[in-house]
């Protein structure tokens, strides 16, 4: 047997026994795309801020209920994603604010004068 027919009868073969019973070829061992990254959920607070650690990149803000984390009213501390979110906010101040992340660790994305 020629080397071309004996790689054209593999061929085949390799074809018909990745058919199930339907002769539906199997997508079992074909790659499929890779599961693309979601971004992180951000969720909005409201609150008082209690004081900035600008050197650290951090404030303590004691927020609203947020519902959206299952959270109830409570002051805490967050990082800042970037310093410059702290350009200007001063204890005192009623903010309305984005967290990136569902925990403790949740990072401020961004910060605005509560309306």
């Amino acid at each position: 047997m020629s080397k071309i027919a004996l790689l054209v009868l593999v061929a085949a073969s390799a074809t018909v026994g990745a058919c199930d019973g339907d002769d539906a070829p199997s997508t079992a061992n074909t790659p499929q795309p890779a599961a693309t990254a979601q971004p992180a959920a951000e969720n909005r607070g409201i609150g008082i801020v209690q004081s900035v650690d600008a050197a650290n990149g951090s404030l303590t803000v004691a927020h609203e209920p947020i519902a959206a984390l299952g959270w109830p009213a409570m002051t805490m501390s967050f990082k800042v994603d970037r310093p410059a979110l702290l350009e200007g906010v001063e204890a005192g101040e009623h903010i309305e604010f984005t967290l990136r992340g569902r925990d403790m660790s949740a990072v401020v994305t961004s910060i605005a004068e509560a309306k």
